[in-house]
């Protein structure tokens, strides 16, 4: 809130024209025709209050730009700014001159369960043990910060056991039990933990990471080269446009529950216009 409060007190020093919408109080579902009709938004908060947003201004040119206020903050960690005043300042300075965005991808998920309406994501769709930490960290306070995915990961640990998915895509298809499965359009999870090293968001593809295996006993000697994205025995890794995944899991995209079950996903190029 302060950091929202500082933006919208220097645009209207500025005379420019602008609302503050407080989505503790306002959910972003009722300001959904708002967000569409907009010049520009600005999204101050994190992961899971963009992947809100986006659901509502996918595929237009509206301006979108982010300023971390959440406790991970994967997507904003790819725009290249190092610091919160650094987009502060890259905000303002865009409204008051507009200038040219940078198109960047967005991953469009398809659920069976769904009847095939899409779900829209920008970081990363996780239906393996990534899905699994993540909404064990939802659940911890929120004072923990990016410590949550930290304490998520070690409490899910124990219970952690393979299961049965498929991917399937041009050039490449996987069938065999998973212990973790994610298809990402960025580098990080969990507040900057490196699992897709190679992840772009202007490249058209998504990279696909799996760790294939039944046990986690043989798996957990490799976990620090897991947990930088590295290779190891267990990992299948490509880059695709398009895939057919099965699962009978619950899926996450951004930090947030997305759907259950089978999905389609394909990455939609300029799908979002971000202010960079």
């Amino acid at each position: 809130m302060r950091r929202a409060q500082q933006l919208a007190q220097e645009l209207g020093a500025l005379g420019l024209e602008h609302e503050l919408v407080d989505t503790s109080v306002t959910s972003v579902e009722q300001v959904g025709d708002q967000l569409r009709g907009s010049r520009i938004i600005i999204i101050i908060g994190g992961d899971g209050l963009i992947h809100h947003c986006i659901q509502h201004v996918a595929g237009t040119a509206i301006p979108v730009g982010v300023v971390p206020a959440g406790s991970g903050n994967d997507f904003w960690r790819m725009t290249g700014d190092s610091k919160a005043d650094d987009s502060l300042a890259k905000m303002i300075a865009f409204c008051r001159q507009p200038g040219a965005t940078t198109p960047i991808d967005l991953l469009e998920l398809r659920f069976d369960q769904a009847g095939g309406s899409p779900r829209y994501a920008l970081g990363a769709v996780s239906w393996g043990f990534e899905a699994t930490v993540n909404a064990k960290a939802n659940a911890l306070p929120r004072q923990l910060g990016a410590l949550r995915y930290i304490a998520g990961l070690v409490l899910c640990i124990p219970q952690l056991r393979g299961w049965h998915s498929e991917v399937k895509a041009n050039g490449m298809e996987f069938s065999g039990s998973v212990l973790a499965a994610s298809l990402a359009n960025i580098k990080s999870l969990g507040g900057g933990i490196k699992l897709f090293p190679r992840a772009e968001i202007t490249d058209g593809t998504a990279e696909l990471a799996i760790i294939r295996g039944p046990r986690i006993l043989r798996v957990l000697p490799y976990l620090p080269r897991i947990l930088t994205g590295a290779p190891h025995p267990w990992k299948v890794s490509a880059h695709l446009a398009q895939a057919r995944v099965e699962t009978t899991r619950s899926s996450y995209a951004d930090g947030e529950c997305v759907g259950e079950g089978s999905f389609d996903l394909s990455v939609i190029p300029a799908g979002i216009q971000l202010i960079s």
